[in-house]
């Protein structure tokens, strides 16, 4: 784990946070002022050791402190008016890159005026094809077509660019008969186009250094003028590069979409304490997040559920049923069952979804007796549209076909297809064998299963499919897709 602790700089007064050190995708999220800034640049110490000097040359004072602690090692440096240590330690020093907010991030680099007017003087011959990686990932994430930027150029060396008085490589494209700068593409264009560059070159000292260890990223305002769905894209890229390249990528950003895309243990949501200062929201559901972040986006349905697992289900139902033709449906993963209808109260209180959105709770079937019971008298959550899966939940599903009441077909379709060098037979027998906790809600075995499936090659997210899937396709949510189709036709 790497931790840091920071005192009395800028909007901080005392902060500490705890983040992974390992391969992952983890996001940091807050409302603006909160101070996410702040502790990005505090945490690009550990890659720059002018970091501090660099971003707080004139913040602080003697009272003010950032100290940070990775495998063992605890550096304090305090400002005292300059930037000086207080340990005698080893300087924590790890490999990686950080790309800042919009003053120091070098997606801005070149965008003043006098820069832009220099693009017009490029000639062909200072031009040659756009990196694969950048061109390819470009278009999957903006248009999803990876073709989509074929002719992409850019500057052909640093020294070029450097000798046209430009601070980093800019990047074109041929309309008709003039090249087009980056500077007068779209905002998404142009700032995505700056933030592949800057991963790509990051990919390439890596390789080029033979550097096979975990790399820290750190990336401040990721989403900038992306739409909505080129923001779900750009979470699943940095996905990818994270297992393919060994990255651990932390990120700041106030999309409900990117946030729908991380695993809830790896989102840190920052704010304000009840007594003052700020804390940290670990783990963290989408929705929590959304309370503060959430903005009219468009959508006509917002589906609340407790889980990837329900997301999943829900997710069968709307397409098989072609329930999202012409219309904007999202569904957020909130948590426990109660804490998703008090997100759903909050949400229909406060219309922060936008006023025309109609919310909906769908729990898990094993609650249904407990919620109805305990919402029967008038409560402020009796009036509150839901409905109920028709088996308890997935976890008890598979706990119930795999240990409670073992079934063969089950055993069968999820071991011949996902537990093919361990097999899910000897991960039963290990489970029943060393499992000496209470288990009966099934979350203890269903993470093993993951963690299993994850050993053989599968994701989280791929896991969690193939097993919705044939739940889906074994049991009847007729009545479920009834709701469904009800509630949406009733608002055509």
């Amino acid at each position: 784990m790497l931790k840091l602790e920071i005192k009395n700089l800028r909007e901080i007064d005392d902060f500490s946070i705890e983040l992974p050190y390992e391969r992952g995708v983890y996001a940091i999220t807050g409302e603006n002022r909160i101070g996410k800034s702040t502790i990005f640049s505090a945490l690009s110490k550990v890659l720059y050791r002018g970091a501090l000097t660099s971003f707080f040359r004139n913040d602080g004072d003697t009272s003010t402190s950032v100290t940070y602690e990775l495998n063992g090692k605890k550096n304090t440096w305090i400002k005292a008016p300059n930037w000086k240590r207080s340990d005698t330690d080893d300087e924590i020093f790890i490999d990686g890159t950080y790309e800042a907010s919009i003053i120091f991030g070098q997606r801005f680099n070149d965008l003043h005026k006098s820069k832009i007017g220099k693009a017009n003087y490029v000639q062909d011959s200072d031009l040659t094809d756009a990196d694969e990686f950048v061109k390819e990932n470009l278009g999957q994430i903006l248009k999803c077509n990876p073709k989509y930027y074929n002719e992409l150029k850019v500057i052909k060396t640093k020294a070029l660019a450097r000798e046209l008085k430009f601070d980093g490589q800019p990047y074109f494209r041929k309309v008709g008969n003039k090249w087009l700068s980056q500077f007068f593409m779209s905002s998404g264009e142009l700032l995505l186009i700056g933030m592949l560059h800057f991963i790509n070159d990051r990919i390439k000292y890596k390789s080029s250094r033979k550097i096979k260890e975990c790399s820290l990223m750190i990336i401040d305002e990721i989403e900038i003028a992306l739409h909505p769905s080129a923001q779900e894209r750009l979470a699943k890229f940095l996905h990818e590069i994270s297992s393919k390249y060994n990255f651990c990528i932390y990120f700041a950003t106030h999309s409900v979409q990117i946030i729908n895309n991380i695993r809830p243990s790896k989102i840190n949501h920052i704010k304000k304490g009840v007594s003052g200062g700020i804390e940290v929201v670990n783990p963290c559901y989408p929705a929590y997040a959304a309370r503060s972040l959430y903005s009219n986006d468009g959508f006509d349905f917002l589906f609340l559920v407790e889980d990837e697992l329900a997301l999943n289900i829900i997710n069968r139902i709307l397409t098989d049923h072609k329930l999202r033709d012409s219309k904007l449906i999202k569904i957020l993963p909130c948590g426990s069952w109660d804490k998703t209808l008090e997100i759903h109260y909050e949400f229909m209180s406060s219309c922060l979804p936008g006023r025309q959105c109609k919310i909906y709770s769908i729990l898990d079937g094993d609650i249904k007796d407990e919620c109805e019971a305990k919402y029967s008298q008038p409560h402020r959550y009796s009036g509150l549209g839901k409905s109920y899966l028709p088996i308890k939940s997935i976890e008890k599903y598979v706990k119930e076909k795999l240990i409670d009441a073992p079934d063969a077909a089950f055993f069968k379709e999820v071991g011949d297809n996902i537990f093919t060098y361990r097999s899910l037979e000897n991960i039963v027998a290990d489970y029943k064998k060393n499992t000496k906790k209470d288990d009966s809600n099934g979350k203890i075995l269903y993470l093993i299963l993951t963690r299993c499936a994850e050993e053989q090659g599968y994701s989280r997210e791929d896991f969690n499919k193939q097993v919705c899937n044939y739940v889906y396709g074994n049991e009847s949510f007729g009545s479920l897709a009834g709701f469904l189709k009800g509630i949406i036709s009733s608002h055509t």
